[in-house]
């Protein structure tokens, strides 16, 4: 069965406007984009991770510091590049680092926001904005079992607080925009894994750098529950709910991305199947509590997706571990990672349509 992918003839000449580009996520998009026919031009801060970024690595290029908090120059930007669409993904994405320095990550993710949208609304070329978001938006409902689109945003820290602000300033440029004609969509992902994360307190960056350093393995939570999903997954319904929104009659809409919910596993057991893959002993696994709250479970309903814009996962748990264990065997192999990322992207295009690989 042939399941939902973008559609190539839509994102051909698309010219696309791309916050956030040098992150793990934005420069999967930022490939995949390109490698549909868009015109991207990208906009971020610096590279998110040291010494290595998956952008770095890429594209191979010193970047030009832009910071989404400039509004003036980021308007600027925006209407100059005149772009179609825009994506932005600009944010602070570490729970640790929110707690650390709350201020700063206030700013990036709530002001940054508002200022990627006024800007969208001063600009004649722009028709759609796609803000990423995240399924830490939701308050937190022990009772719920699972979150959808409709339950009450709110957060009990200050990441998934600004995250469930970042979607309430751009639920409230609704009305401007229609009179403006123009769209807005919040996409709402799971946790997102894959190759090329290097981003310091997230799961498989810790767990690759365990390995090659042969030092234990420290988690914080264990037991949590979380929607795990490869990073091609997540886009695929991105680039999909974007074409989506670019056609629709409304003027904002919003939708979850998450494994169905038998594949949303505990910590423990996400480390155990990827372990297994890299012959990592389990005796190096240690547990240390930290002072830093993070809700025990998150399950998050994707059934809205499902029937609206037909988009469901393709990749299996197995499929997960393995295009993660190749990109970073790969990786240290020193082999060329632009073409092998773009192999991955083919490679998922045929596991939709039912090909053996």
């Amino acid at each position: 069965m042939i399941k939902s992918l973008p559609n190539n003839k839509f994102w051909k000449n698309k010219r696309v406007f791309l916050t956030g580009h040098t992150s793990f996520k934005g420069t999967w998009l930022k490939m995949w984009l390109e490698n549909l026919g868009a015109k991207v031009k990208g906009y971020s801060v610096n590279y998110p991770s040291y010494p290595i970024s998956l952008h770095k690595l890429i594209y191979k290029k010193k970047i030009k510091s832009e910071d989404i908090l400039n509004y003036n120059y980021l308007k600027k930007k925006i209407l100059e590049f005149k772009p179609d669409i825009v994506f932005h993904m600009a944010a602070q994405t570490i729970l640790s680092e929110a707690k650390k320095n709350p201020i700063d990550n206030y700013k990036t993710n709530i002001i940054g926001t508002a200022s990627v949208l006024e800007s969208c609304a001063l600009s004649k070329s722009v028709k759609l904005v796609s803000i990423v978001t995240t399924d830490k938006c939701y308050e937190e409902n022990k009772k719920l079992k699972y979150y959808k689109e409709n339950s009450k945003l709110g957060g009990s820290e200050p990441y998934s607080s600004s995250k469930a602000c970042a979607e309430i300033i751009s639920k409230s440029y609704i009305y401007r925009f229609k009179e403006l004609n123009k769209k807005i969509v919040t996409l709402r992902g799971g946790n997102v894994i894959g190759g090329g994360d290097w981003k310091k307190n997230r799961l498989v960056p810790d767990i690759i750098k365990s390995i090659k350093s042969n030092s234990d393995l420290i988690l914080r939570k264990p037991k949590s529950t979380r929607p795990w999903q490869h990073v091609l997954d997540c886009l695929n319904g991105y680039l999909i709910a974007s074409e989506h929104g670019f056609k629709m009659k409304k003027t904002f809409n919003t939708w979850n991305f998450s494994p169905p919910l038998k594949n949303q596993i505990k910590v423990i057991n996400l480390v155990n199947y990827m372990i297994k893959s890299f012959n990592y002993s389990k005796k190096k696994i240690r547990y240390k509590k930290l002072k830093l709250y993070e809700s025990q479970d998150l399950h998050l309903s994707s059934m809205k997706a499902n029937k609206e814009i037909k988009w469901k996962t393709i990749m299996t748990q197995k499929d997960v571990i393995e295009y993660i264990v190749q990109w970073y065997d790969s990786y240290f192999q020193k082999k060329n990672m632009k073409i092998f990322c773009l192999n991955q992207i083919n490679s998922f295009y045929k596991l939709a349509r039912g090909k053996n690989l």
